[in-house]
């Protein structure tokens, strides 16, 4: 399998860890431990076209004595929008959850970011503290309005208690301008090495725009991460595209964890709706990946059971005490209602 690797593209890519992690290896085996109940979590206001709460696309964070969940609602079934929702709110949006334990939630409310224009949906978030902020990265569109319809764009946003969101500078902060892809940017993951942040993103290829793959940037630790901070680093070809029969056309979701100088990358293989399932690669040096294991680490469901058609869009959960769990979304059929799920990740040496 090819690993395109990206060195040529950032030679001047000084990391501490480099040098010091060239030697690693990964860990030998990755598995799964359940939570002490399952955790079972569908949004109780957005409903999917099966008439069931409905959440996809999880990433988590802890502020002080709560974990915050943010995910993606649907739209609004037609002739049904509430009184007082625009046309622009009541499509796919932003959502959070708060919990005590990682297992029992409750809806605190949709993402609100002020000034925000209605292209800003926030959709698909990933949300992370750094810097001493809550750095919320998530789906829009460039524009609400224009024919054809504008391609989705990655946005930012800021925040102190998780809650209450300030617009970033210079938005959307990701149109990617390369020779193989569209103009679009989806599903962001950003992460910490050395000195900068990598922003990790989902696209297709130009023109058929078939195939979704994985593109990568940089922006200086502490900057303010707007457009005219990110520097894209994959102008050539992706970083990760679908080589496995699993994996089928789609690479997306990719979601990172460090774990003694090995960077984790679990990713969603295939898109939503064909059986979606989650791999692992992994990178001595945080930006070459390769993969860690030919058949997916976590796959769907058994029959009958809530997932048993997909599991997807996973999203890593590093808590205070250094466990680390997996947020992943599941369906029963293939045009069943999303809901999140989790479970604890263990890695060996």
């Amino acid at each position: 399998m090819k690993n395109i690797a990206l060195f040529s593209v950032v030679a001047a890519f000084s990391l501490t860890a480099v040098a010091a992690g060239a030697e690693k290896r990964p860990c030998s085996e990755i598995t799964f431990k359940e939570m002490p109940s399952l955790m079972l979590y569908g949004d109780p206001e957005r409903f999917g076209p099966e008439g069931h709460p409905f959440a996809k696309d999880p990433t988590v964070i802890r502020i002080g004595g709560r974990y915050l969940m943010y995910y993606s609602v649907c739209s609004y079934p037609k002739n049904k929008r509430p009184k007082g929702i625009s046309k622009e709110r009541a499509n796919w949006w932003g959502a959070i959850a708060e919990s005590s334990d990682l297992v029992h939630w409750k809806r605190v409310g949709e993402i609100e970011v002020p000034g925000a224009p209605a292209a800003a949906c926030w959709v698909a978030p990933c949300v992370k503290k750094f810097d001493g902020k809550v750095h919320l990265f998530a789906q829009g569109k460039k524009t609400w309005a224009g024919k054809p319809p504008p391609n989705s764009v990655i946005w930012h946003a800021v925040s102190d208690d998780g809650i209450h969101f300030t617009l970033g500078k210079d938005n959307p902060v990701m149109v990617p301008k390369n020779e193989w892809s569209l103009d679009r940017s989806i599903d962001a993951e950003v992460y910490r090495v050395g000195d900068r942040m990598m922003l990790m993103f989902a696209t297709r290829e130009r023109p058929g725009a078939k195939i979704q793959q994985l593109g990568m940037a940089w922006a200086p630790y502490g900057s303010d991460y707007g457009a005219k901070d990110w520097t894209e680093m994959t102008l050539k070809a992706p970083f990760f595209k679908p080589e496995l029969p699993w994996e089928m056309s789609c690479i997306e979701a990719p979601t990172v964890v460090e774990r003694n100088g090995i960077w984790y990358m679990f990713y969603a293989g295939a898109y939503n709706h064909e059986r979606q399932q989650i791999g692992v690669a992994w990178s001595s040096d945080g930006v070459n990946f390769k993969r860690w294991r030919d058949e997916p680490v976590f796959p769907h469901g058994k029959p009958g059971s809530w997932n048993a058609w997909e599991s997807g869009h996973p999203g890593l959960f590093v808590d205070d005490d250094g466990r680390t769990y997996l947020f992943y979304q599941g369906k029963a059929t293939l045009k069943g209602d999303y809901n999140l799920s989790c479970v604890e990740v263990v890695f060996r040496q």
